[in-house]
């Protein structure tokens, strides 16, 4: 059985730092359309030193004056860091939500409260909703680089990709920051262009003040670059420093699981994402939990974590997060109710066309309710960025096989393969590697495997 594990990218630090990623504050931005002053307490681009002491000073502030918006969103926005860093969502993200919802009904044009919406609806997969809201922050005030920012999440995540790399550019000429530059490499990879796309997050690392929450998730994302190419070494001193810097930070732990798992040591690795879920119970540390004692072969042990992963999904539906293409996802590969997962999946490809996963997961609930020949068209679609994603072009190999194309099956898996499948999952690429040598390509040459490379700057990123 294949266990599906990707660490998360943009949205994760979307949702890891909230609203915490932009000042409205921009030195450089026009003299037209001045936005609204920001409170004294807190900007946007604050992260609380201790978001549990800032809850209870700004819920002791509305006490005393409930009618005071200010209080209200800075109250959201240490809601929203502290479910970031406890993993309690279900805790925090519905009082987070209620505050910015009480602070709009109390000043429905406040630009703050608006902002603030955006980042939330992303998190919670509401993506129509904060693409929309996005742009009508950024017809208000053009020259602010945050809604640029909400923009680009939205439109990655709708697979509307032109467009998001039009904001993104947008967004790098307001303000080169952390964030933005974080943005540009996920696009980039998106793309094919694994190193541009580490190239970018380096930069974006080196935006950020030590110990600060946005240069730590990059960081670890940059690590995570790092070990898909193989660079077990790199991304283990990258996560030990990161330790360094945030000795609580869950997921440089989790990294350091990681690492293990790509390297074999499978006990190791059940250790360290055991010690993330402790200090942060999220469901992609017990995903890699379930891969590690798979591939130990400790199959209870696996599926006991992948039950608390279930869990995780009804936890985020109970909180209102749209969570349809990876519990899909999740479904598929652990052969739960396929035909529930194929209109889930359905639903998803409807709703955003071309997103590259969205037509990934459908064209594997066609495969897993035996059409595979439907799923061909899909899983194209999911490769025409030209995406170096190893298990997107495993997933194409096992969908070419059943459809009985052993030409185009070969072709992928050498690329799945060579692109370091076992990085990501070391039981995906067993399977891989049986399953190419039982094919016959006699009939047919193997075509040359190709990866169509994005370079983003000719549409005028400034990266290197």
């Amino acid at each position: 059985m294949t266990y599906r594990f990707r660490p998360l990218l943009i949205l994760a630090l979307v949702g890891a730092i909230g609203f915490a990623a932009y000042s409205v504050w921009d030195a450089r931005r026009a003299p037209v359309a001045e936005l609204p002053e920001g409170p004294k307490e807190v900007l946007p681009s604050s992260e609380f030193i201790d978001a549990e002491v800032a809850i209870a000073y700004y819920e002791e502030r509305l006490r005393r004056t409930p009618s005071d918006v200010r209080s209200r969103v800075a109250l959201a926005q240490a809601l929203l860091q502290q479910a970031s860093a406890t993993g309690r969502e279900a805790e925090y993200i519905p009082a987070a939500e209620a505050a910015i919802d009480e602070a709009l009904r109390r000043a429905p044009d406040d630009y703050h409260a608006r902002l603030l919406r955006g980042t939330l609806l992303n998190k919670l997969h509401r993506f129509e909703e904060a693409r929309d809201l996005a742009r009508d922050l950024i017809a208000e005030h053009p020259a602010h680089a945050y809604p640029h920012g909400v923009l680009v999440d939205a439109l990655t995540e709708l697979g509307e990709y032109d467009e998001a790399v039009a904001a993104s550019d947008a967004m790098l000429a307001i303000k080169p920051s952390i964030a933005s530059y974080a943005r540009a490499s996920y696009l980039r990879e998106l793309h094919g262009d694994g190193d541009g796309a580490t190239a970018a997050m380096r930069l974006a690392a080196d935006a950020g003040p030590t110990g600060n929450a946005e240069r730590a998730w990059a960081l670890y994302t940059l690590g995570g670059l790092y070990l898909a190419e193989a660079k077990p070494d790199t991304a283990a001193f990258i996560f030990r420093g990161l330790l360094d810097e945030r000795p609580d930070y869950a997921y440089a732990v989790a990294g350091l699981g990681h690492v293990a798992l790509a390297t074999g040591d499978y006990d190791r690795a059940a250790e360290q994402y055991e010690i993330a879920y402790g200090m942060a119970p999220r469901a992609e540390f017990l995903e890699g939990l379930a891969e590690a004692h798979a591939a130990a072969g400790r199959d209870r042990e696996a599926r006991r974590a992948l039950e608390g992963v279930r869990e995780a999904f009804a936890t985020a539906r109970g909180f209102g997060e749209l969570v349809d293409m990876e519990e899909a996802d999740f479904m598929l590969d652990n052969g739960i109710n396929v035909e529930r997962a194929l209109v889930m999946a359905s639903s998803e490809v409807e709703r955003r066309p071309g997103h590259l996963h969205a037509n990934e997961t459908y064209a594997w609930a066609l495969h897993h309710n035996s059409r595979p020949a439907e799923a061909i068209p899909y899983i194209e679609r999911a490769l025409r960025l030209g995406t170096g994603d190893a298990m997107v072009h495993h997933r194409a190999a096992v969908i070419y096989d059943a459809a009985g194309d052993a030409t185009e099956a070969a072709r992928h898996l050498r690329i799945a393969l060579e692109n370091h499948l076992h990085v990501e999952s070391p039981t995906a690429a067993a399977e891989a590697r049986t399953l190419l040598a039982g094919l016959d390509t006699s009939a047919a040459p193997v075509r040359q495997a190709s990866t169509r490379r994005a370079n983003l700057s000719d549409r005028g990123t400034p990266l290197p």
